[in-house]
């Protein structure tokens, strides 16, 4: 499989959406879906704490095992996941990171990105901040 970078990581150039895990697919489905992609040579895998109702990153966790070091794992935060857990502000982002590791059964997000912008919290007052 081709590779290209994403910054300093080495993803491969079709990377794996886990929109559907929970959604259309149960964890059985799920698990075969990524050994699919792994066999395929997909490295990259995208999810969000969103999807599946947070049961994505759950579903990926269990089904990458062992495989987790030789792949990249991107998460997303910041869509509401209810009336408590939305947005960029700091505090939250702490909380978000550390739920989506617990649900991702790992040490490491390679790739966390804020999946939509938050105009209550656009200007955290840092240099370079607009």
């Amino acid at each position: 499989m081709e590779t290209r970078r994403i910054g300093s990581l080495s993803v491969s150039v079709v990377g794996l959406g886990c929109n559907n895990f929970e959604e259309r697919l149960d964890a059985e489905r799920t698990a075969a879906t990524v050994r699919a992609a792994l066999d395929a040579g997909i490295t990259f895998f995208d999810t969000a704490d969103i999807y599946g109702k947070t049961r994505s990153e759950e579903f990926l966790g269990r089904a990458l095992g062992r495989h987790r070091a030789g792949v990249v794992v991107a998460t997303k935060f910041g869509m509401e996941v209810d009336e408590r857990r939305r947005g960029a502000k700091l505090a939250y982002v702490r909380q978000a990171v550390e739920d989506s590791l617990r649900r991702l059964g790992t040490d490491r997000i390679d790739l966390y990105q804020l999946h939509q912008p938050d105009p209550d919290h656009a200007d955290c007052g840092h240099p370079g901040c607009p």
